[in-house]
């Protein structure tokens, strides 16, 4: 009887392929999302819908990713990703497209809302960070940080979104976006897409099976290790919502990737429209946020040396100095208040996202731990829904967004303070800590 011989490991892991497609999925994924912020000066002007309307569709979208990421998860736990993410795609282009013949507030919260929401969280975050976790231990927190370079790279997508706006006008454009999405993705989770190394022969971190390697994996993951009673425990959702630390590592999300972003993502063009700036200009500014993000991602891998803690205090503190920079601006006059608050908020915020993902991870392991990381992200989901409509609640009461960016700041802050107490250091150290 003929047996079969597992794959050798090629030059490359096999674990960074699917890093680089889930860094496609995300950029094109989150940019159908945010180029939403494009959309909405056409949206406003042509339905003249109150800012705090419009923008809740935005809100509904970011309800119903968030109260599907439990289930994303459980479902990565049990039938892999490539099936989620297979239905996800083509919810999300669904929804996309059919964005394009709306023409009343609920068409839009059905499909851009309903379709797309639920569509991007079953290929997105939710079932990406499972599989990472599944594919890498002593390098998690770079394979992360490279991950999530795809969300920085969404916004390079503001630039040509206007052009196709000004060329097709905003119905088709949207519903291009969602044709683009069917054509990218669905030949890429075909082809690449595998939710375990065991699935192909490997391992995690590309080391041998049964080798030196592998117990010097064990070693170093044993001396990670600081709680052992807690590492021990198989993190099921009912057993984390039992945690302060599920809690505090929700209250992170819920604030930095959620609230904090959302308000500043949703209405930054507006902002700058208001205050003179040309869309194309603007746009075209705000979009070199993206690149920064993607640095900051880059940066974020130190966490795997310095912490996840320190990590997103030094990404809060740069991200809060963007915003302050934007709070500044009343007038085109002084370009570079643009400029930084691109640059810094962008690479601030780009340290920041890598460590929720790492610190839920750090925290929260074994088997059934899907559904509890999943569930990380409804918090996200749920902050990004009243993001939107608060930065839209603000202007029309005040007549103004700079109140409801320094709330952004704020609130940046409090999610910071949240990842410190529920501490993922106390549970695993990060790999360049060991020995320390």
């Amino acid at each position: 009887m003929s047996q079969t011989v597992p794959p050798k490991p090629g030059r490359i892991f096999y674990g960074w392929y699917i890093v680089a497609s889930g860094f496609a999925l995300l950029s094109l994924g989150y940019g159908a999302r945010y180029s939403y912020s494009v959309f909405f000066p056409s949206v406003i002007q042509q339905f003249g819908w109150p800012r705090d309307l419009a923008a809740s569709i935005l809100s509904l979208h970011l309800i119903c990713y968030g109260l599907t990421a439990p289930l994303a998860g459980f479902l990565v736990d049990r039938v892999g990703p490539k099936r989620s993410m297979l239905s996800g795609t083509v919810l999300l282009a669904s929804g996309m497209i059919l964005s394009g013949f709306s023409r009343t507030p609920w068409h839009f919260y059905l499909t851009f809302g309903l379709l797309a929401g639920v569509g991007l969280c079953l290929l997105a975050s939710a079932p990406l960070t499972v599989a990472i976790r599944n594919w890498f231990e002593r390098r998690r927190g770079t394979a992360i940080s490279l991950l999530f370079i795809g969300e920085g790279a969404a916004y390079a997508c503001y630039p040509a979104v206007v052009w196709l706006i000004q060329a097709f006008g905003w119905r088709k454009a949207i519903s291009l976006e969602g044709v683009v999405v069917a054509a990218v993705f669905i030949p890429l989770l075909f082809l690449v897409m595998e939710s375990r190394p065991e699935n192909r022969g490997l391992v995690k971190d590309g080391l041998s099976a049964g080798g030196e390697d592998d117990q010097d994996r064990d070693r170093l993951e044993y001396l990670r290790i600081v709680d052992r009673e807690w590492a021990a425990q198989d993190w099921s959702l009912l057993r984390a919502v039992r945690t302060c630390r599920y809690f505090l590592t929700c209250l992170s999300s819920f604030c930095i990737w959620g609230v904090s972003h959302h308000i500043l993502v949703t209405h930054q063009i507006a902002f700058a429209l208001d205050a003179g700036y040309g869309r194309l200009y603007a746009s075209s500014v705000i979009s070199l946020g993206g690149p920064a993000f993607g640095l900051g991602c880059l940066a974020s891998v130190i966490s795997d040396r310095i912490g996840r803690e320190w990590s997103m205090t030094w990404g809060t503190l740069i991200s809060i100095s963007g915003i302050a920079a934007f709070v500044l601006i009343k007038d085109p006059s002084a370009p570079w208040l643009l400029y930084y608050y691109a640059l810094a908020f962008g690479f601030g915020f780009g340290i920041c996202v890598p460590m929720v993902a790492a610190s839920a991870t750090d925290i929260f392991q074994g088997p059934h731990a899907g559904a509890t990381i999943g569930s990380v992200w409804l918090s996200f989901a749920l902050g990004g829904a009243l993001g939107p409509w608060l930065g839209g609640w603000f202007f029309e009461m005040f007549g103004g967004y700079q109140e409801a960016f320094v709330l952004a700041a704020g609130v940046q802050a409090l999610g910071c303070g949240a990842v410190w107490l529920a501490g993922p250091r106390k549970v695993r150290l990060v790999p360049g800590r060991v020995g320390n």
